[in-house]
């Protein structure tokens, strides 16, 4: 028997993916829009700037989700956008327990308040429905396996997209985690109003994303990951406009301003290369398979 990949389960699908999609979309709308609003309108009160660069972080991550759950039928499809997302939900989870008291819940506007409540109760629950829903894909996925065998793995990617993508990886992970889990002192030198919520919030952005793009690696295919580089170009554009919209609350004389403009870069043009190439590379293919193509030498390599 053959074997095959496992698709992607309707647990994981309308469980996991779509919900977290109408999240992402109704946070990036209300940050985006109402940045000015936040003390009256979200779950905590952020600068102008913050909120915007938060919402362009959901906008990224809403288009990722979105595009997921209408193209991606294989589970390696979806792979590194079900866990990455997964993970962003622990860390924020983490993030409001660990800076509960900047929530609106013990008084405030009344929409506030039931957002702060609101929020805490999403990030609650979500992470629960997710273990469940990973783990019958898991169990899912393990019994295909058993039955047709699995699947042969694509040959690494080239080392002219590998290395920068490991590279950009590591670096926004290693500066997400440090961020994440130490944010008094970078909240105090920001380069505009910011809590240590906010820090930790895109942190959690930076390190996600950071982590996406070692996942890519491992991956070994573009085409599995052009959910995440879409999520790359709607963050890194948005950011950059929000920037611009509030740049009158922006201390550019700080160094740190110019590393966030940096890593907004960083998200649109990584993100840009890897729509690109994705769509002028082939689709990689194990090499028995490439072996198997008409006219294929025996022997011979995957150039993807």
């Amino acid at each position: 028997m053959e074997p095959t990949t496992p698709p992607l389960s309707p647990g994981v699908r309308y469980a996991m993916v779509v919900p977290l999609t109408l999240g992402a979309a109704y946070a990036a709308l209300l940050l985006t829009l109402a940045s000015s609003h936040t003390e009256a309108l979200f779950a905590w009160t952020m600068s102008p700037v913050s909120a915007t660069l938060v919402g362009a972080g959901y906008a990224g991550s809403c288009a990722m989700l979105w595009l997921c759950a209408v193209r991606a039928k294989a589970w390696t499809h979806a792979r590194v956008t079900v866990l990455s997302s997964s993970l962003f939900m622990l860390l924020m989870l983490a993030a409001i327990v660990l800076d509960h008291r900047t929530l609106h819940l013990e008084g405030g506007d009344l929409f506030a308040v039931l957002a702060a409540f609101g929020w805490f109760g999403v990030h609650l629950v979500a992470p629960l429905i997710g273990t469940v829903g990973l783990g019958v894909q898991l169990v899912g996925n393990r019994r295909l396996a058993a039955r047709y065998g699995r699947a042969e793995r694509p040959e690494p990617l080239p080392w002219w997209i590998a290395l920068p993508t490991f590279s950009s990886g590591a670096f926004l992970t290693a500066v997400g985690a440090l961020l994440f889990a130490a944010p008094a002192w970078p909240a105090r030198h920001w380069p505009w109003a910011a809590g240590r919520l906010d820090v930790r919030v895109l942190a959690a952005f930076a390190l996600v994303f950071g982590l996406a793009m070692l996942g890519t690696v491992a991956e070994r295919e573009l085409h599995r990951v052009r959910h995440g580089m879409l999520a790359l170009v709607v963050t890194g554009v948005l950011g950059l406009v929000g920037l611009v919209r509030y740049a009158d609350q922006v201390r550019w004389a700080s160094a740190g301003a110019w590393g966030v403009v940096a890593v907004l870069m960083l998200f649109l043009g990584m993100g840009l290369a890897g729509l690109g190439l994705s769509a002028i590379l082939p689709e990689a293919l194990p090499q028995s398979a490439r072996s198997r193509a008409p006219g294929a030498s025996a022997g011979a390599g995957n150039p993807a």
